[in-house]
């Protein structure tokens, strides 16, 4: 309707569309302002843009709006057009010009196959009895040149493009701006249009919602209008302890794609390519890879997008092959707008598909469809189409028919090789347009159209008597005579005919007519319908359908149903020697209207008809309860014999009424696991399910109390030794009847610890093996989950070397003290004593990168100035690999190994504290090594930290060797002499600081160190006899006694010593 400049369209009770015709010149766009006459507030809109359209929504129907439009040129604006309207009156208006519209003459034009354009087709003429044309054919070519510098899809290929945009709340407003100019930019390239690229576009969250059909618009400036118009939906908001959990479902929404985006009423076309992009922005609350299987199983090709927090993983599984091209993640939402290039060119050549090769300018004609279509047997409720069939046969026909007056678009698809078809179930005297196409594998050939009404039905009264007569009126060119069937068994009827209407223009739902005389005509009884029709196996989503046919010539049997909403509605065909169908899928708790009509060679029965009321839909069962470590339960059922489940909701809470928690479980899973419950406290567990069509099952209850079984916590270990390791643990909340410890390799040894104990030393372990601890507690309420963790003993040197008391008499220079402290003894090494052992029999492993060398010695008068090596590790040559070495001279510690650069590196400490190791006492050393630093730690205090390289890897090919001189080489080389109590590798930087030094009598903590073992043992509390007299004592043994006190003085005192 236009009005001066301007045109204006209702699109709804309170939202109105304006057009005006663009103004020449440069401009900066348009202002439009609705304004009320009276009462509302005034609404105003601004366009930055020089399309000439807008739409404006929250009108009032009955109220008068004076519209104004601005041109606008800077910081000027004009009046561009000016008009007065009310929504109800333009309603009205519009509605009479299509009624006028209605009863006019209808023409088209004849049919025309064009490679890559729809096909259109014309009536040259309006009948009312059928149109059908001879067949003509002709193919026009068209070479496709490349683009310019704006990118246009130059094909009008039929193609269907569903938009599926993730709505949810994490999305956020301004990023949905930025989603919406994304997809307008996508789409701008394409050529949009009824029978060409249609767009529709659904969003979802927890819910999907179709914002617009494929149907709904049909030019690309119509979509783009309501792409700017587009709000965002967002999601259901579900709380879990303190997380907002924002329900993106892409498998629910895919679902509704197949379900609803393409279905034929919904604007899909059969013949059309089906493409769907899905842009989401997180990882979906559900599993969408069976649906989106059942989407690619069908021909229709997926898309994934994803931004941000999108899964990739997700998004490949959904989308289809190839990946490179179907799959699309960008960090953020601003760069989406770097995808449009590419997406474009790639959908584009995708639409096209095989049709033509952009290159070398080749086209492949569309194949010419069927001709002569005939339309006969017209009843009021049926008619029969005819058709010859192309030269290359089709693999498929489709025929789509529908009232010329607007309603429903039925279509049914045939096997190639059949060119006719009855349509049934029609509504009375009223005008069918009916389509015919030809489907090959890859293309659509063109199509057929034709025109007819269906006949008016005339019901005459019955009559008592055995014979009915009545004045029948002929509309249009004809019309259906009906009565009751009187009591009794007829088996003819006799039919006659006045006023110059002739026998030949009677059909009807009879046998061939058996003689005609005059203006009469003799023809056997209706056709039997199917006979007690009954219902069996009722379920929430199907019903078996029972009947007995009234013959054996009975061809096959139709059952339509629709339910009482009218909102579902559908059709089953089954052979005539078939007594039962089953329909599915219906939705649950609805009564549907069932009818079954048998199929004769002469055409249809009347139907047999009645109802039925589906099941509700069934809830979950046998929930089941089972307690997890970390105040965790999990929750497990018996899945619903149905497999429509689309998620199943849970909710929980305590009896003494504390708030509530929710979660969505996929419909495809049967377990979860239901987090951080408080223990000792009473729960009350709710269930219930969604199905596909929305439905929702009643709720089902279980009650269950958390018992208080959790396990030790913070579980490690540390004072690593030769033969023990010490574990400690957090005990948990509650009352611990004992702790159960477990450890390997070597067997599954068990020990129990107190229950009020946090800590055991697992003893008589061997050197130099990894062990793993698993400990648990046992509850009053039983045994807790294990915690577990891995440890390593330590490399016992002196046992390597034989410095042990069973030994060491067999090694030639070294001498055994006589005193004893915290279990130890100490050896005297004397010079050039040849202490050397090939590595591979010292170590089961080799060195690993972190580890800790524990010393401790005293050095003595006579210990050579010359730096030499306590410890070292040697290739088969000799040349040190790794060691440690005291300079008497420097008063210096140096650490040496080779990097993984197989470079030598050392590292030297000097400090004050340093030197007290050459004053003559007892000291013990920790060389801590990890990947980039050096500590040294001097009677378990730190020293010094110092910077170094990751220890290469260390041969085992060679020799470890103690106390060699620096300057010597080979197995008999010169060494120094000293005395060592203990020499140790522990497989971690952290042994220093787990070392409370309790093996030095001046740093020993007897609350915290080991009790020491007694030297002897006495059996009661009385003096025992004396002994029998010893050997006179010699001066030299006064000496030797003298030396031994004043030795374990000074071992007493060691680190006092300045």
């Amino acid at each position: 309707m236009w009005s001066g400049r301007l045109k204006l369209t209702v699109l709804s009770e309170d939202r109105l569309q304006m057009k005006w015709k663009e103004t020449e010149g440069n401009i900066n766009g348009y202002k439009v302002r609705v304004k009320p006459m009276a009462g509302d507030s005034e609404q105003e809109v601004m366009l930055k843009t020089k399309t000439p359209k807008a739409t404006v929504a929250g009108l009032s129907p009955t109220k008068e709006y004076t519209l104004q439009v601005y041109v606008l040129n800077g910081s000027q604006e004009a009046l561009f057009a000016k008009r007065k309207f009310v929504i109800e009156e333009l309603k009205n208006a519009s509605q009479t010009r299509n009624n006028r519209r209605s009863s006019g003459t209808m023409l088209a034009d004849g049919p025309i196959c064009h490679p890559d354009k729809a096909l259109y087709f014309t009536f040259v003429s309006y009948l009312k009895t059928q149109a059908f044309f001879p067949p003509f054919c002709s193919f026009q070519y068209q070479t496709l040149s490349p683009s310019g510098s704006q990118f246009q899809c130059d094909t009008s290929a039929m193609t269907d493009i569903i938009l599926l945009v993730d709505g949810s709340w994490s999305i956020g407003r301004n990023n949905f701006k930025l989603i919406k100019e994304f997809l307008s930019t996508l789409i701008s390239p394409f050529n949009i249009g009824q029978d060409k690229i249609r767009v529709g576009l659904s969003q979802y969250s927890s819910d999907p919602r179709t914002e617009w059909d494929l149907n709904t618009y049909t030019t690309r400036d119509e979509v783009l209008e309501a792409m700017r118009n587009l709000r965002l939906q967002a999601g259901k908001l579900f709380s879990q302890e303190h997380t907002i959990l924002l329900c993106s479902s892409p498998g629910l929404a895919l679902t509704h794609v197949l379900e609803q985006n393409l279905k034929p009423e919904s604007g899909a076309r059969l013949e059309a390519e089906k493409l769907v992009i899905l842009l989401t922005d997180g990882k979906s609350q559900d599993d969408a890879n069976l649906v989106a299987q059942t989407l690619k199983n069908l021909g229709i090709e997926i898309f994934a997008i994803g931004v941000k927090n999108a899964d990739e993983a997700e998004l490949k599984q959904v989308a289809s092959e190839p990946l490179e091209l179907t799959v699309y993640n960008v960090l953020d939402f601003p760069l989406l707008s770097s995808l449009v290039g590419r997406l474009t060119q790639v959908l584009c050549t995708r639409i096209k598909g095989k049709r033509n090769s952009e290159n070398t300018g080749e086209v492949k004609p569309t194949l010419c469809g069927p001709t002569d279509l005939k339309i006969s047997a017209v009843t009021s409720k049926s008619m029969h189409l005819t058709w010859n069939p192309p030269l290359r046969p089709p693999k498929k026909y489709r025929i789509v028919y529908y009232p010329s007056r607007g309603g429903i678009h039925k279509e049914v698809i045939l096997d190639g090789a059949i060119s006719s078809l009855q349509l049934a179930n029609l509504t009375s005297h009223t005008e069918y347009l009916v389509s015919v196409f030809a489907i090959y594998d890859t293309v659509v050939g063109d199509g057929l159209r034709g025109v007819t009404s269906t006949c008016r039905s005339i019901l005459p009264h019955s009559s008592s008597s055995d014979s009915l007569c009545a004045a029948i009126s002929i509309f249009g060119r004809c019309s259906e005579l009906g009565w009751t069937r009187p009591q009794g068994t007829l088996s003819n009827l006799l039919i006659c005919f006045e006023q110059g209407i002739g026998p030949e223009t009677f059909r009807g739902p009879f046998s061939p007519v058996s003689f005609c005389r005059g203006g009469c005509c003799k023809a056997r009884t209706p056709l039997g319908p199917p006979r007690y029709l009954s219902f069996s196996e009722i379920s929430h989503a199907s019903v078996r359908v029972s009947w007995e046919a009234a013959s054996q010539t009975v061809k096959a049997h139709r059952v339509t149903y629709v339910s009482s909403r009218g909102s579902n509605t559908g059709e089953v065909e089954v052979p005539g020697t078939a007594s039962s169908a089953v329909l599915r899928p219906l939705s649950s708790f609805t009564q549907y209207f069932i009818s079954v009509r048998s199929t004769y060679d002469e055409g249809d029965s009347s139907p047999i008809t009645g109802n039925v009321t589906t099941l509700k839909v069934p809830p979950p069962r046998a929930l089941k309860v089972t307690e997890l470590s970390g105040n965790n339960l999990q929750l497990q059922w018996e899945a619903v014999a149905a497999s429509d489940v689309v998620v199943y909701q849970i909710r929980w809470s305590t009896l003494s009424g504390e708030k509530s928690q929710e979660l969505s479980v996929a419909g495809n899973v049967a377990t979860t696991v239901l987090p951080s419950l408080q223990k000792n406290t009473d729960y009350k567990i709710s269930m219930w399910a969604y199905y596909k069509d929305g439905a929702r099952s009643d709720t089902v209850s279980v009650q269950h109390r958390t018992n208080s079984r959790s396990p030790p916590t913070n579980l490690f270990i540390n004072s690593e030794t030769p033969t023990s390791l010490q574990i400690h643990w957090k005990p948990p909340d509650g009352r611990i009847q004992h702790y159960k410890i477990t450890y390997s390799p070597v067997s599954d040894n068990s020990v129990m610890a107190s229950g009020k104990s946090s800590s055991v030393t697992l003893q008589s372990l061997l050197p130099d093996r990894a062990y793993k601890v698993t400990v648990s507690a046992v509850h009053n309420t039983g045994e807790s989950e294990s915690m577990s963790t891995t440890g390593r003993t330590g490399i016992d040197m002196m046992e390597a070397f034989g410095l042990v008391e069973k030994e060491y008499a067999s090694i030639k220079g070294v001498a055994m003290e006589p005193f004893i402290f915290s279990g130890s003894r100490t050896y005297t090494l004397f010079k050039d004593t040849q202490l050397t052992q090939r590595t591979s029999d010292v170590h089961l492993f080799a060195i690993p990168p972190e580890h800790t060398i524990s010393i401790l010695l005293r050095l003595l008068p006579e210990t050579s100035k010359e730096p030499f090596a306590v410890w070292q590790i040697t290739d088969e040559d000799f040349q040190p690999l790794l060691g440690v070495i005291l300079d008497s001279s420097k008063k210096s510690l140096t650490y040496f190994n080779h990097d993984y650069k197989a470079d030598l590196q050392e590292v030297s400490f000097d400090q004050q504290e340093v030197k007290k190791i050459f004053y003559g006492s007892f000291h013990k050393v920790h060389v801590a090594v990890s990947h980039f630093k050096i500590k040294l730690y001097l009677d378990c205090k730190k020293i010094a930290e110092k910077p170094i390289n990751t220890i290469g890897s260390i041969s085992t090919a060679g020799f470890i060797m103690l106390g060699k001189v620096t300057r010597t080489r080979g197995p008999r080389s010169g060494s120094a002499s000293f005395q060592l109590q203990s020499l140790r590798i522990v497989c971690n930087s952290l042994g220093a600081e787990e070392d409370r030094c309790c093996d030095l009598p001046a740093l020993r903590d007897e609350e915290t160190c080991p009790t020491l073992a007694p030297a002897c043992t006495c059996t009661s509390g009385l003096p025992g006899l004396p002994g029998p007299p010893g050997p006179p004592v010699s001066l030299s043994s006064h000496v030797f006694l003298e030396m031994s006190i004043l030795y374990t003085l000074a071992l007493f005192y060691a680190v006092r010593t300045p």
